[in-house]
This record gives C-alpha cells, structure tokens and sequence, in this order.
C-alpha cells in the first residue's frame, strides 16, 4: 500500500493568498507524512524550474500537475514525470488566458490544448468548493479518474454510492516557510508501486483507495503526529484537566483548516445555570423561528398583495361614474354635433396595448431550462438542448415583433389622444370620458379572490411538525386574535387598532395597513396569520423549563447531519443519566453511521454503554516544567491503548478508572446493588 498527496500548491498565484514556498517544509512533509507520491499542483500554471529542484531534494516520486480553473469548479490535472516538456508547453497556454481569478477555461479549450487527455490522471473538485458541475463532469467522463472530497465522511458516502466518482482526500497545503504543522489529508491506494500507470489504475477502483493504512476506511489521520480518528464513533476519555476538552478544541482547528464543517456541542453551553437568562434565551429562538416560518410559509402570499396593492375600487367606481354622465351629456348633445366634434377621432378609442409580461416570464424559464447544469441530463430525456435553442429562438422572435407591435399601438395611441384633446378645445360638445372597463371588471375579481386567498392562508392548521425523539415540534397557522399581537409581529410601537377592526375583510384591512406610516410595503403579508412555533412533549403539553435544555441538546445533536464531524464535550455535566441513556445514546449512534462523531465523557451510562468503534484517553505530562497531552488511542476490544510513539496503556485499567472510578468501586457498588435486588 502507498500514500499520496496529488494537491500541494508551490507558488502563490493570482488564486492564491501571499506565501513564500520552502524547499524544506516539502521535504519534511514528504519524509514525516510517509509519503511515497506527492504532486505538485498551482492554480493555472507549470514551473519546470521549480518542479526539477523539488523532484532532486525530495528522493521519492514527484509528479508535475496542475489546478485549472475549468468552467464553474476546479481540475487537478496530473501528468507521468516522462513527458515534462511537453506537459510544461501545454500549461503555458493555460497560464497565458488566466489572467485574473475569475477567468476560466472551457471544456472544449482544455481538450484543444492538452489534446489526449487520456493520459493525464484528471481529478475534479467533487465533494469539495469548487466544485466541477455534474454536466462538466459527464463531459469529461472518459478521462476523469477520481473526485477530490473535502472530508472523511463524504470520502466514505462516495465509496458507499456506485453512482459517485472515487473519492480521493488531499491537503491542498501551501508548502509554505510559515507552515507551524503538517498536514494530515492523504489518500493510500493498495498499489505496489508509486509508478503512474499503477496509480492511475488505483485511483479508478473504489476498492483500492483508503483513508488509512491497517484499518482502510474505519479510521483517518486527524494530527501530524500520526493520531487517527474511527470514521464512525469515538469516545474520549481521561482524569479531570488531562486533555480532553484540550484534544477536542485540536480536532475542531484542524478540521477548519479545510472547508470541513464543524458541529461543536462545548462543556454546558446549553445549561448557563441562570434559569431566567436560558428561558430568555429560549423564548427567544422560538420567536426567531417563528419568524422564520412565518416568512416561509406567507412569503408567496406577498406577490398576491402586491397584485392588489395598486387597485383603488373608489378610483375605479368614480371612473365609471364620470364615463356614464359623459356618455349621456354627449347623447343629449348629439343634434348640435359641430366640425370638430364630428371628426372620427372625436370620439375614437385607443388601441389595447399588448402585455408581454407572460411571454417574457416564458422566456425566461425556457432559458433557466437552457442554461440548467445540475438536472441537464434529465432535462435532455424530454427536451433536447437543440429543440431549446429552436424554442428559445422562436418565442425571442415572437417576442421582438409582438414588442414592434406594442410601439406601434403606444404611438397610435398618443397620437389619438393629442388630436382628441385639441378638438375638445375647439368645440363645446361634451367629449366622452376614457375608461378601460375590462381593467375595472378585472380589479373587482382580484379584489374577491384576495379576500378568498387570504382568509385560506390564517385558516387554522399545521403547516410543520417534526418528531425529535420523545419531542415533537409543531407549526401552526391560525388568525390574530387582537391588535396587539400584529404590533408584535411588525417589532414597531405602531397603532394597529383602525386597521384590525377591518381584518374580517382582508382588501378593507390591506388599505387600512397602507394608512399606517412606517410601515413598509414588504412587510405586509406578515400581518395576515399568526404563525406560532410549539415544542411539545410525550403528552403532548408545551415543554417545561427542565426540558429546554434536554431538548435543546437533541435538536444541536440532530441538526448536525448538515456537517461533516460532531464533537460533544461531557453531556453528563449537564444531564441525567436515564436521558443519556434513553435519548442521547441513541441518537448519537445513529448520526456515528454517517460520520465522524467524537463525544468526551467520564460517564459509565455515556462512555461504556453507547458502545464506541474507537477510544482516545488523554493524559496530562510535565516534561522540563512544560505541560504535554499525551493521547493513548484504540479499539474498545483490543487489550491496550497505543500512544502513537508505541507507549501502552491497558484498555481494562483505562476503563475502570475513568469510568468507574477504579475496579474496587466498581466492585464494591456492584455488591451494593446486587444486595438492593435481592
């Protein structure tokens, strides 16, 4: 089996914070890390120079490579160490067209350029930002070997899943002068030898690509001295102040070197023993996520209001009464008609001008449907991307002489009413009043279905529920009852009083809300359903005081399937054991299948019975008066704990003392017990 790191960046460049490369820092990786393969990889460019000095110094296999900045995500692009010339002229044309960190290279450039690429090992960024497109990715399909990921846990989804390229876990480290520790992100690949032909085998065979050496994918290295991590659960054990809060703020500082995302449950963060300050800080959140449902659940409703906002049924009514008496004035005026009045254009009507909202909005969406990456393949099974150029073609076609015509109209238009107004000047005939009845009949009909939409939305219902172990969250919609909770909602000391006597009639409460100064536009459909957030128990009763914080703890603890790794600092210290036991265990195993999971305990119900894949015991040293954490690590089965110099610890002995408190209590209160049950 062989270690390789393909991502190591030599040279600042445009893509690149300030760093200053050194010879030394390479070559201390490479021998500390055990590496038999690196290769080197800046952003956009080749030095052959460079890359001759690094390969003499490091002794071992060296390859010239190259990060692009292809398309939407990033492309290592990895040649044989034989063919260097020629390698080094091709990434000379990639460093001519970037010249800034937003130029990119096309699909169809990279190949004109590098030509076969099937003798390049190409890996994009998969798992990790930024990340190459699935379009591009099935473009480059025939050369592509593997994907680079950003953590261990999706390192492991990717094996898992036939469908996702082989997973490849690299540093992507600047070799820096200023580098203070190395890094701990390699790949091994059962290969016997670290030549390119065997490595590009390796690398397209999920079966021969690891993120260990002895245990393959259940553990990973997480420091430089070589410490490693089960990729499933881990539970870290040890005396008071011996390291263990210390080695969990390690794992999270390493992980954020990478864009690895981090869940960080800390020492009783959840319990500030001030209950009036945590119920402060509960209510709180519930109004935050009330907030943020109400706008999830209304926010649509806002376009509904602001398709009604401008309509003023007064306006219209008091048109319609102007354009009736006209009518009638100008009938009773008729057998005085004059030259003027009896001119066509006296009484002509204006042309309708032609809407282009719909069309335009269909445009766009054949162009989303266009310019799609992520579901192209599945937008090609029904529409080819021809036909939605042909369509695409078509409705802008459609759309520039319906636009020809709509000018056409507008002058007309204008033309009709200057030569209307200058004959109403000229003769004492009353003129007929313009009016567009269809708009009036059309606003009516809005009005109505408002009212109908707006009482559906506060109509009382759930609109979310979600069980977290024996809690259950709910949402639910219903009507206000008072002024005073839309004046909470609006977070102002604005009256709502005249505007809620009209709230039975939603269009009267919407004009009754214009009226109020301050309050925006944008803001209105919050004040037409009350949205509340309850969390509630087994018995169905909103949570008290002492389960905040149980809940609290389970809700952080699920939330964390968003990251990458969980770490949790002793949960005892704030919980009891039958919660541990019942609710906490339990979930935690759960989440450990999916990703990395380190809990610190010195709690038998916590530490022994969740059953963990891995065990870390931290113990405290002074050497020369300076303090060290020192780490014994292993398997809960395996007879001792190594450090990772080859020190022992027995497993046994770890156990009971920081669980038990040392095998004679153990023994003494099993007696204790033993004696209550009999």
């Amino acid at each position: 089996m062989i270690k390789i790191d393909f991502h190591l960046h030599t040279v600042a460049t445009l893509s690149d914070a300030v760093f200053v490369f050194d010879i030394n820092t390479i070559k201390k990786y490479f021998a500390d890390a055990g590496l038999d393969a690196i290769a080197i990889t800046n952003h956009n460019m080749f030095d052959l120079s460079q890359y001759y000095k690094i390969n003499e110094e490091i002794g071992g296999k060296v390859y010239p490579g190259i990060e692009i900045n292809l398309e939407d995500g990033h492309l290592l692009l990895i040649s044989d160490e034989n063919d260097l010339i020629d390698f080094a002229k091709k990434c000379a044309e990639i460093e001519k067209l970037i010249k800034t960190p937003n130029d990119i290279i096309s699909v169809d450039q990279l190949k004109e350029i590098y030509q076969d690429l099937g003798k390049y090992i190409l890996i994009p960024h998969y798992d990790k930002k930024p990340s190459l497109s699935e379009n591009y990715i099935q473009n480059l399909s025939p050369y592509i070997t593997a994907g680079e990921v950003s953590s261990p846990k999706k390192f492991i989804y990717c094996t898992k899943d036939s469908s996702d390229l082989v997973p490849v876990y690299f540093s992507d480290s600047r070799m820096s002068e200023n580098l203070k520790t190395m890094p701990v992100r390699q790949t091994f690949l059962t290969c016997e030898t670290a030549e390119f032909s065997a490595v590009k085998n390796c690398l397209s065979d999920k079966r021969k690509v690891f993120l260990s050496r002895e245990e393959g994918n259940n553990l990973f290295k997480i420091f430089d001295d070589g410490q490693q991590l089960s990729t499933g659960l881990n539970v870290v054990l040890g005396g008071r102040s011996s390291g263990k809060s210390h080695t969990l703020d390690k794992i999270s500082r390493e992980f954020n070197k990478s864009e690895t995302k981090v869940k960080y449950i800390e020492q009783f963060s959840l319990i500030s023993g001030n209950k009036k300050k945590e119920s402060e800080e509960f209510e709180r959140s519930i109004e935050e996520k009330n907030s943020l449902l109400s706008d999830q659940y209304l926010k649509q409703f806002q376009s509904v209001i602001n398709d009604v906002i401008p309509i003023d049924l007064e306006k219209d009514e008091k048109i319609i009464s102007n354009y009736i008496e006209s009518l009638i004035k100008h009938a009773n005026q008729s057998e005085r008609l004059d030259i003027f009045s009896k001119a066509k254009l006296f009484r002509e009507e204006q042309f309708e001008v032609l809407d282009q909202s719909g069309l335009s909005k269909l445009i766009t969406s054949v162009r989303h449907l266009h310019s799609n990456i992520d579901f192209r393949s599945t937008i090609d099974k029904y529409v080819p991307l021809g036909k939605l150029k042909q369509l695409l073609v078509d409705l802008m076609g459609q759309y520039t002489l319906n636009e020809e015509e709509k000018l056409k109209c507008e002058w007309i238009n204008d033309l009709i009413r200057d030569i209307r107004s200058k004959l109403a000047i000229k003769t004492a005939i009353t003129q007929i009043e313009e009016v567009d009845l269809y708009k009036v009949i059309i606003n009516l009909t809005k009005t109505k279905k408002f009212d109908t939409i707006a009482r559906l939305v506060r109509l009382e219902r759930i609109i979310e529920s979600k069980q977290i172990q024996r809690f259950r969250i709910i949402a639910k919609s219903s009507s206000f009852n008072g002024a005073a909770e839309i004046k909470k909602i609006s977070g102002t000391n604005k009256g709502f009083g005249d505007a809620f006597k009209k709230y039975e009639k939603p269009f009267e409460y919407l004009r009754e809300l214009k009226k109020i100064e301050g309050i925006e536009a944008r803001d209105y459909y919050k004040f037409f359903a009350k949205i509340e957030y309850k969390i509630l128990n087994e018995d169905e009763a909103e949570i008290s005081g002492g389960e905040t914080a149980e809940f609290n703890l389970l809700q952080e603890i699920q939330d964390s399937n968003k990251y990458d790794i969980l770490l949790i600092d002793e949960p005892e210290s704030s919980f009891d054991n039958l919660f541990l036991k019942k609710e906490v265990n339990e979930i935690i195993k759960d989440i450990s299948k999916n990703m990395p999971v380190v809990l610190v305990t010195h709690n038998s119900t916590v530490g022994a019975s969740i059953n963990p894949d891995y065990i870390l015991f931290t113990k405290k040293e002074r050497i020369n008066g300076e303090v060290k954490y020192k780490i014994y690590s292993g398997v809960p089965t395996s007879k001792d704990l190594l450090s990772t110099n080859g020190e022992k610890l027995s497993t046994f002995e770890v156990t009971m003392s920081c669980l038990e408190a040392g095998e004679t209590s153990y023994n003494e209160r099993k007696k204790i017990y033993e004696s209550l049950k009999n």
